[in-house]
């Protein structure tokens, strides 16, 4: 496990960790020190008599080092903490944009709610369920084994009691527990992926459950997930007691054996075990507790490497592309896994500026071909051109800054008008947004709106009819200067009316933006009245 977790960190990531594990053992030397101040007041108590006076001068000793020790072990938890949460921050960040840079058909198999639930969480636990204990861990083990080798040079007896006292209790409860415990963990984070899942799902097909009194099933969902979250928990809890009792049995079992076996001053022997076994006894049960927290875990440090392995970051430097005469597709196949094929040596030629409208029944592979015409699928043959040049990943972010995407659910986020016509930019041009509110029609509506452009359109746009989320689109597409618009049944959720009023709004874009070129697929020839040509697939 160590050794995959070094090969996680990046080069300045282990330099520092090299640090923290400096700082660990410091922790434990400390702890040691402070241990080892309580000997002499030990000591003199034992002695008794005039001894007194002299052990009230070491308590005061004892209590300054106690305080010295707690402020600089202080330190150097903060020094931990802060390099467990930057590595959590970035490992976090990391899975984010690997997942999305995996693409479309990656996240529609996996699904938005596990990624979003092993982006959010399963970095977290790495790093603090994970990592945290095991630096723990050490710095109890080195503690104890520290501890050990004093009692070895001043009596090997005491220290052979506590070896004998305490292993075989760790040794019955690592062995014992270990395949539950990670099967517990296992168990639980699928029941909390399905939790999210199920929440998610409920709230965002709240009226189709409610039309058809399906929340029902919903409910039970959630209940039997709750079940298997709590049953888990409640196992996790009883383990996680076992450390405590077994870590005071041993220092029972330790006391028996120096009172059966101990010879010569045993009343000093005692002592000294107890004073150990004050220090020693949080140690175990951290080792112990430690153990079971990684064991629960170790899902997480799969889930990490598997989401960072082959990792496709896009280029640093942007291959530069033109669109000026056309856009070509050549022989071009795909097919979805095994469902056959979906489209089969499709070839077509669109010339800038055209506009061209796409229909066919469906599960022929309109939208396919959109999803391939902007990259986000590779052809298993064929391919596409932009004025000769192949579309490939090196290209594709070029590519993509010339397009624009509007699909029949135009994605709205919570914010303002303006965020989201301007989505993904930072300073915001209202000039421009107000002109172009005017080109597709919003812009008497927008001097309805309590705010203007900066009104929240709510979660989802859920203020937003279906012709205000089409015209956000365009806009959104305007707003960035797309050369080409892709319309993916944009208008098949509208009525007739507001169909008519955007297809008119689309006619009248060729005097604004000439050269556009606009790619549109529909059911109806009615909402391809626009096109220039229409392309029937079959």
């Amino acid at each position: 496990m160590i050794g995959r977790i070094w090969g996680l960190l990046l080069p300045e990531e282990r330099k520092k960790g090299t640090k923290v594990v400096g700082a660990v053992f410091l922790s434990a030397l400390l702890d040691f020190i402070g241990l080892a101040a309580l000997l002499p007041v030990l000591y003199l108590l034992l002695e008794g008599g005039e001894q007194q006076r002299a052990a009230i001068g070491f308590c005061l000793l004892a209590v300054g080092v106690i305080v010295l020790k707690s402020v600089l072990i202080t330190l150097f938890s903060r020094f931990q903490q802060h390099y467990l949460l930057d590595l959590y921050k970035r490992l976090s960040f990391s899975l984010f944009t690997a997942y999305y840079r995996r693409g479309l058909l990656f996240i529609r198999e996996q699904g938005v709610n596990r990624l979003g639930y092993e982006v959010n969480f399963i970095c977290y636990a790495f790093s603090l369920n994970i990592l945290a204990p095991l630096l723990r861990m050490a710095g109890d083990g080195l503690l104890i084994g520290m501890v050990l080798i004093a009692l070895l040079v001043y009596d090997w007896f005491t220290a052979l009691i506590l070896f004998v006292s305490f292993l075989p209790f760790m040794l019955i409860y690592l062995f014992a527990i270990r395949k539950h415990v990670r099967e517990f963990g296992k168990l639980e984070l699928d029941a909390r992926r399905k939790q999210t899942r199920v929440v998610n799902e409920t709230f965002g097909g709240f009226a189709e459950l409610e039309v058809n009194e399906a929340f029902y099933a919903m409910k039970d969902s959630f209940k039997e997930g709750l079940e298997q979250i709590t049953a888990n928990r409640m196992k996790m809890e009883t383990i996680g007691r076992l450390p405590s009792f077994l870590s005071e049995l041993s220092v029972i079992v330790g006391l028996t054996l120096l009172a059966v076996l101990g010879t010569g001053d045993v009343k000093a022997l005692v002592g000294i075990f107890a004073v150990a076994a004050f220090r020693l006894l949080p140690a175990l049960k951290g080792i112990l507790s430690g153990w079971t927290l990684i064991q629960n875990n170790a899902n997480a440090l799969q889930i990490v490497e598997d989401g960072l392995k082959d990792a496709d970051p896009r280029p640093e430097e942007e291959t530069p592309l033109a669109f000026e005469k056309a856009l070509e597709t050549c022989n071009l196949t795909y097919s979805y896994g095994e469902g056959g094929e979906v489209l089969h040596d499709f070839n077509c030629c669109i010339r800038k500026g055209e506009y061209i409208g796409f229909r066919g029944c469906s599960g022929v592979g309109k939208s396919t071909l959109f999803n391939l015409l902007l990259g986000f699928l590779t052809p298993q043959q064929g391919e596409i051109r932009i004025d000769g040049v192949p579309l490939t990943s090196e290209v594709q972010p070029a590519w993509l800054r010339k397009t624009g995407y509007v699909q029949q659910d135009v994605f709205i986020f919570q914010g303002s008008l303006a965020e989201n016509i301007a989505l993904g930019c930072k300073d915001i041009d209202k000039e421009k947004i107000m002109q172009i509110l005017k080109q597709v029609c919003l812009y008497e509506w927008v001097q309805t709106l309590p705010e203007g452009i900066d009104t929240a359109l709510g979660e989802y746009g859920g203020r937003l009819s279906g012709g205000q989320r089409q015209r956000i689109g365009i806009a959104r597409a305007l707003y960035k200067q797309a050369e080409i618009i892709l319309l993916d049944e944009a208008t098949s959720a509208l009525d007739n009316d507001t169909e008519k009023d955007i297809n008119d709004m689309l006619a009248l874009l060729r005097t604004d933006f000439p050269g556009l070129t606009i790619l549109s697929i529909a059911h109806r020839e009615s909402s391809l009245s626009y096109c220039d040509r229409v392309i029937t697939i079959d």
